[in-house]
């Protein structure tokens, strides 16, 4: 009897332990997500005809990555992510009854690439992503949008290949 206890006992430790290594590598699965090391965001090239939109898509994407705070932004990161602008499309969406522009579509594309000290290509991906917004709005705060759904995008694809 007493020989059973002392089984049971050792079935039962070796089990919690089992239980609670499964459950510290579930917790640690969570965790490894992360971007490792840091980047630096140059400003962006423009191959589109859309004057100055490098400019505010770049700042606006630095101020998004910033604001997330998953990703250390340095001037001199471990990684460069460079990136061209390959489309930017203004278009009507909607119409009233009268024949009047009610909302507008913003498309904008670009190619991004990570690339380490030494210029070697982590990875390269294109984006593309649009809003569609109240003709009587700003075309520059659904930039603003855009940036950040570019950002988002960026974001979810650094920390998945990692």
């Amino acid at each position: 009897m007493i020989g059973e206890a002392n089984c049971m006992s050792r079935v039962l430790r070796s089990s919690i332990i089992v239980a609670m290594c499964m459950v510290l590598s579930c917790v640690y699965s969570f965790k490894s997500g992360s971007f490792k090391g840091s980047i630096s965001i140059p400003p962006l090239l423009n191959m589109t005809s859309s004057a100055d939109i490098e400019r505010i898509l770049s700042d606006e994407l630095t101020t998004a990555f910033i604001k997330d705070g998953r990703v250390d932004i340095k001037t001199e990161g471990d990684y460069t992510l460079k990136g061209v602008i390959t489309e930017y499309k203004r278009k009507p969406d909607s119409y009233s009854s009268g024949g009047e522009v009610e909302e507008y579509r913003l498309s904008v594309e670009a190619k991004f690439a990570l690339v380490d000290s030494t210029e070697e290509v982590e990875w390269e991906r294109n984006i593309r992503e649009s809003v569609v917004y109240p003709a009587e709005e700003d075309e520059t705060s659904a930039l603003q949008k855009v940036a950040e759904r570019i950002k988002d995008s960026l974001l979810r694809y650094m920390l998945d290949s990692w």
